[in-house]
């Protein structure tokens, strides 16, 4: 089994085709994940066995989650899991031109982070444009190969 979780919210397919990139980019280092759509997730995802875990999703409107995701937010707030001791990594996808750029990965920060005792082991990605764009396929590459050495 493995010991990270990635969990992503994906509404147009990029979040999700970055989600299996990670994946894929990481077994290449021998490190394996779990991979979870936000709309299958839930909190015995967060209180199980696992040692890490990975979220990404999208910004839409003013800065908010992926509806899928903002969805997986709520499920969870109410029980407010404590994720103490979990290695916790966070990436986003967004558009530059707007104001609140990559805005749900600081409500992912504030959740999973700050109020749920997770401890943040590496900067968090943010992906401007689309995914598949040669820039940001390296910049996915490189801040993997960074959280390959910070994850069990």
């Amino acid at each position: 089994m493995a010991n990270t979780l990635l969990i992503y919210g994906s509404l147009t397919g990029n979040t999700e085709g970055v989600a299996y990139k990670i994946q894929e980019l990481l077994r290449s280092k021998s490190k394996e994940i779990d991979v979870k759509n936000a709309i299958d997730a839930d909190l015995s995802d967060l209180t199980g066995s696992y040692s890490g875990f990975i979220f990404g999703c999208s910004t839409w409107d003013d800065g908010l989650p992926a509806s899928d995701f903002n969805d997986f937010i709520e499920r969870i707030n109410t029980a407010k899991p404590n994720l103490a001791g979990k290695k916790i990594a966070i990436f986003g996808l967004g558009d530059s031109n707007y104001v609140h750029f990559c805005g749900a990965t600081t409500i992912m920060e504030k959740t999973f982070v700050t109020e749920m005792n997770g401890a943040k082991i590496i900067e968090t990605l943010h992906i401007d444009g689309y995914p598949d764009m040669e820039e940001n396929q390296a910049i996915i590459k490189n801040w993997v190969e960074k959280l390959a050495e910070l994850i069990d």
